[in-house]
């Protein structure tokens, strides 16, 4: 089945969208976990994991189109609240800012939320930030966005919410290649192969791309150091989809490097990657199962450098030469009579090797810090239905564990040991859960509500992965114990027809020890904890807050007409604050960082046979770059639109632009008034051709 094209997008609630699915692959039978869906009357054949429950939950579906963005972090800015670390998106933000994190519960750098691509995590197994440009767009079928927490299969982690991609199902389309170019020098080039033998059908994908990028600072800022943030990124995959009897049996390896700039000549970072994973699934009567495993490394290496003699010079002052880590796991999963029962293991590892305190001579320091980490997760979960209402309970414990930490600090010179931490193994017993219900109160009108309980284990970089950013230091803290959110919200859907939606949510969120960077104290100065901070740098530290609450809204609204046209309007109010900290009790009422207060986007889009586009406004309110809110960040206005033409059959032409006013957007503040600029006005086009 052919598909082309950039990220539609449908709000529903389970009810509705069981109402939009229909199975009609004959493999359904086979395997309800592959079928082909049809949402908002736009085909796309998934591959999906078994059913998940998310009753009670606001949840939305997006559809792989390509005239909309080349990356899926930046479509995903269509839904308010949803976002990165920072501003940034994936093409200009670090990797290691790069966590996802929804509903302004806060944002951190190892992001709240759980990504998964066929049920496999892609969260980074030593950072949990996400490389979105290791996702080809292409070959995303579908994304499936849950808000609030998480439990049940998607257990550890989806402390926020969770983020379920599917990929595009080998042999699904026939083979592909596209390419575009667009400003500033980038261009991207990508193909697709599909071979089919038998029952078994082999996918290949590559892709490459490149870009000049675009400077951080604004011109009156800059210094003859300062260059543009340039990156390149090469990705490869292979597929296999076979059935062997009645299992039905699926495997991926994909390969992927990215290379970066980060804006300055000497700040540069490099990822080298490698994902294995294999799915069996099957059913027999009524009983379904899955089990999903899965293998990754990651090996990484970064520079932090400081600007000096007002920008005319730069020195290096953190030299991250090895960063190694690697992640697997397994999901075990069985579905009989209303009733799954699973089983999920995952484990990390991953060490940090680098160089440290350059006093103008070179690195004199060397330290290593890392460990690994443990989680094994069983679960339960029971629905079932009573009338009109749909009910679901869940209830899963986890074991996990930390253990081999080390920071281990020495002399480059003579290899005398500094530092040498005593990191004990640490360990404990937590529980999730949720309860979920909706209910049918009309024809036309549906309610729904939930209330759960969600965790995530900070990551191994934040419990000893220490970092500086020009003159700003953020110290390791091996004494995080784990974060806990506790959730209710209530919900309506109005669809008195087919042609338009109606939902609103309103949600209270408790986050407990949420992992933040917490300020020390100002340079210039010494500080046993971090050592030497120079003039205009901050020291901070990463450390549990007792205690944020946020209250929040959720509206959306979509109109159809003349089945070609639809608007869409999505507002989120989120009042965030910091209600308990009794180490710091001064930033009790203050904001978490990087929360804004309000979200909107607007969008308008046409789907007719030959030609498509779309056009979207995006708002976000004023938001801090500090835990003391002394570093505003004013609220942006953006917009954004694409348009794709089918040239002849099977060749189109697709085109975007985002930030089309080329609005101002800043994504930092340093404590000397650098404003880091992010989401610079950016065009391309480019051709798809399948066959």
């Amino acid at each position: 089945m052919k598909t082309t094209a950039a990220l539609l997008l449908a709000t529903t609630s389970s009810l509705a969208a069981q109402n939009n699915q229909q199975p009609t692959d004959p493999d359904c039978e086979l395997d309800p976990a592959l079928c082909e869906i049809v949402m908002d009357d736009y085909i796309q054949v998934v591959e999906t994991r078994l059913g998940t429950s998310n009753i009670g939950q606001n949840s939305s579906i997006l559809t792989s189109n390509r005239y909309s963005s080349e990356r899926v972090d930046s479509s995903l800015k269509s839904i308010p609240g949803i976002g990165l670390f920072r501003r940034a998106d994936s093409y200009t933000a670090h990797p290691t800012t790069q966590g996802l994190t929804m509903r302004g519960v806060g944002a951190n750098g190892a992001g709240r939320v759980l990504v998964t691509l066929d049920g496999v995590p892609l969260n980074d197994p030593f950072g949990g930030w996400i490389y979105w440009s290791a996702l080809a767009v292409e070959n995303t079928a579908e994304i499936q966005v849950l808000r609030g927490g998480g439990s049940g299969a998607f257990g550890a982690q989806a402390l926020a919410g969770a983020l379920d991609m599917r990929s595009r199902r080998a042999g699904a389309d026939g083979n592909m290649v596209s390419g575009s170019v667009g400003a500033r020098g980038s261009y991207q080039v990508s193909g697709r192969a599909v071979i089919s033998v038998g029952d078994t059908d082999f996918m290949l994908n590559v892709g490459r791309e490149e870009t000049d990028g675009a400077y951080l600072l604004a011109e009156d800022q800059r210094g003859p150091i300062d260059v543009r943030a340039a990156s390149d990124v090469t990705r490869a995959g292979l597929k296999i989809d076979s059935v062997f009897e009645s299992v039905r049996v699926r495997g991926a390896v994909r390969y992927f490097k990215e290379n970066r700039v980060n804006g300055l000549s000497l700040s540069t970072n490099e990822t080298e990657a490698v994902d294995i994973d294999l799915t069996l699934s099957g059913s027999a009567d009524s009983t379904e199962w899955e089990l999903i495993s899965y293998y990754r490394t990651r090996d990484f290496a970064n520079a932090f450098v400081s600007a000096r003699d007002g920008r005319t010079t730069e020195r290096p002052v953190l030299d991250q030469f090895d960063v190694p880590a690697w992640g697997a796991g397994m999901l075990a999963r069985i579905q009989f009579g209303g009733l799954e029962l699973g089983v999920d293991t995952r484990r990390m590892s991953g060490e940090t090797n680098e160089r440290y305190r350059n006093l103008g001579a070179g690195f004199t320091r060397q330290r290593r810090a890392g460990g690994q980490q443990w989680v094994l997760g069983l679960y339960g979960e029971y629905g079932g239905a009573v009338g009109d209402a749909e009910y679901s309970a869940t209830l899963r414990t986890d074991r996990w564990r930390t253990y081999n930490g080390e920071r281990l600090e020495t002399n480059i010179a003579d290899s005398s040991i500094v530092r040498d931490d005593e990191v004990p193994n640490r360990g404990d017993w937590i529980w999730s859960g949720r309860l979920g219900i909706e209910h049918r109160l009309t024809s036309a009108v549906a309610m729904r509500a939930a209330a759960y309980k969600s965790w995530r284990l900070p990551t191994l970089n934040e419990y000893y992965r220490p970092f500086r950013v020009v003159n700003d230091i953020t110290e390791a803290n091996a004494n995080l114990v784990p974060e806990k959110l506790y959730g209710v919200e209530v919900g309506f859907d109005y669809q008195p027809a087919d042609i338009a939606h109606l939902s609103l949510t309103v949600f209270r969120n408790w986050l407990n020890d949420g992992v933040g960077n917490v300020t020390i104290g100002f340079g210039p100065g010494f500080f046993p904890l971090g050592g030497f901070v120079p003039g205009g740098g901050v020291l901070r530290q990463r450390a549990n807050i007792d205690r944020s609450i946020t209250d929040g809204i959720e509206l959306e609204g979509t109109f159809r007409f003349q089945d070609v046209w639809s608007l869409t309007a999505r507002y989120l109010y989120a009042r965030a604050r910091i209600t308990a900290f009794e180490a710091r009790p001064e930033l009790v009422g203050k904001r978490p960082v990087q929360t804004p207060r309000h979200g909107l986007t607007l969008a308008l889009r046409y789907e007719g046979d030959d030609l498509s586009f779309n056009s979207e406004m995006r708002y976000s309110a004023d938001q801090f770059d500090d835990d003391l809110n002394v570093r505003r960040l004013a609220g942006i206005v953006t917009f954004s639109a694409g348009a794709s033409y089918a040239l002849v059959d099977n060749v189109r032409l697709n085109a975007n632009v985002e930030n089309l006013f080329d609005a101002k957007v800043i994504s930092a503040i340093s404590a000397t008034g650098l404003e880091t600029l992010a989401q610079r006005r950016f065009a391309r086009i480019g051709l798809e051709v399948s066959f």
